[in-house]
């Protein structure tokens, strides 16, 4: 069967037509086997017709089935396509609003555990699994060494914010005093962008690449397919049964799972942690980015954050809220990633 020409689909400039039309047309790439493609032309759907529950049930089923496990996480499939990034009520490094332009990825459904980390990196679990090419201690001088030294600092802040039952460390025993403590619930903190990026480069082949996401990337995800909206649910403001922000007294974070997903099945892309994007930062460069596939400035001194954490205000936690950090500042409770992955080799669909 002939395929469908769809190239029109990622345009930003192309006015769509109808819901019912771009239903008709992912029905075809569906039955054709081209599920990528319907669900790109579900994705166009929704931004004309949100509120129509044929077109979210329908976007939601092709999303559901091109979900992937790998590596003990689960990637949730967001499709290629353009979507308007910034907000022009924000801050001033959120404007311009302008049109982007992205191929599809698929992205962490939650910010990577703790446990999730040690298990890819083959330590041994957490609370106390650390690197296993080399002692903390040298055996000749008795120095420590640094990397390890800091490991070992970084571990005391995630048993305080990683436990996956409590809301204190140890203020709540677990349901089952017998069973040891787990971090399998709850973000990983303390994460430096160096430990974050390597993480993606370790699991990467030559079949699939695993990274951190860009800034666009990022905010694409967040918005889950809604238009010009101030948080991943809409425009409404967050409370406790949306999102995990502005307990800066509690000192501890929710697990991402209590949370709704949005419309790409992600949970936590407001508050919890702010997560580590692959972009340099730079308040102006929304005013010059590139429509296709923008990327920040490769040299810079900080990185950007995203999403916002369990310590900010509810502006923090909008899908448009940018700020820059050291990326080899770690320490910080409020601060995890979660990973982005793309098939090697692939083209605009």
């Amino acid at each position: 069967m002939k395929p469908l020409d769809t190239e029109w689909l990622l345009s930003a400039d192309h006015v769509l037509p109808s819901a019912a039309e771009l239903l008709h047309l992912a029905a075809k790439l569906a039955a054709n086997g081209e599920l990528e493609k319907a669900a790109t032309a579900c994705d166009a759907a929704f931004r004309v017709a949100p509120d129509d529950s044929d077109v979210a049930s329908a976007r939601a089923l092709l999303l559901d089935r091109l979900r992937i496990e790998e590596h003990g996480l689960v990637f949730r499939y967001v499709p290629a396509g353009p979507f308007l990034m910034g907000a022009e009520d924000g801050d001033p490094d959120e404007r311009p609003v302008h049109a982007v332009e992205l191929e599809p990825f698929w992205i962490t459904e939650v910010p990577i555990s703790w446990s999730a980390y040690h298990a890819l990196l083959g330590w041994s679990p957490p609370p106390y699994g650390m690197p296993q090419h080399k002692p903390i201690r040298d055996p000749k001088t008795g120095k420590y060494d640094d990397e390890l030294f800091f490991l070992h600092n970084d571990h005391k802040i995630r048993r305080k914010y990683c436990a996956s039952e409590t809301l204190l460390e140890h203020e709540v025993p677990p349901s089952d005093a017998t069973r040891p403590w787990t971090y399998d619930q709850k973000p990983m903190v303390a994460v430096s962008w160096a430990q974050a990026n390597a993480l993606g480069k370790a699991l990467s082949n030559d079949r699939v690449t695993y990274r951190l996401p860009t800034e666009a990337e990022w905010e694409k995800a967040a918005r889950g397919g809604l238009v010009g909206r101030r948080y991943p649910w809409g425009d409404d403001p967050p409370t406790p049964e949306l999102c995990d922000f502005d307990r800066f007294e509690a000192f501890s974070i929710r697990p991402p799972q209590d949370f709704p997903p949005n419309g790409y099945g992600l949970h936590g892309m407001s508050g919890g942690v702010r997560e580590w994007t692959a972009d340099g930062y730079d308040a102006a460069s929304y005013a010059e980015s590139p429509r296709a596939r923008p990327t920040g400035p490769a040299t810079v001194k900080q990185r950007v954050l995203r999403g916002g954490s369990w310590a900010d205000c509810a502006w923090a936690v909008r899908v448009s809220f940018r700020m820059g950090h050291a990326p080899d500042r770690a320490s910080d409770p409020t601060i995890g990633f979660r990973l982005c992955r793309t098939a090697r080799g692939t083209t605009r669909r």
